[in-house]
């Protein structure tokens, strides 16, 4: 079983709640957090602008603050299939 679902098990038997709804919750949050990310006004001039990355904040859950690594690294892999596509 991967980690994952062994999360969901602990918390489905600790909450009283059964393996599908854990799954569904889980599904939920993620996909909220999935649509917040990928919302389109985060590009200026082909990169991200890291000020568009907001903190996510789902009640019950937590925050979600954006990986400043991530978005640097994904401007730098932007900035290279532009520059390999003018050559």
């Amino acid at each position: 079983m991967s980690r994952q679902k062994d999360i969901l098990v602990k918390l489905s038997k600790e909450y009283g709640i059964n393996i599908g709804q854990a799954e569904e919750i889980w599904k939920l949050l993620t996909d909220k957090i999935a649509n917040t990310i990928s919302e389109q006004d985060k590009r200026v001039d082909g990169q991200y602008e890291i000020e568009r990355f907001k903190t996510i904040h789902i009640d019950n859950f937590g925050k979600f603050v954006p990986n400043l690594r991530n978005i640097r690294h994904a401007n730098m892999c932007l900035e290279k299939k532009k520059k390999d596509e003018e050559t």
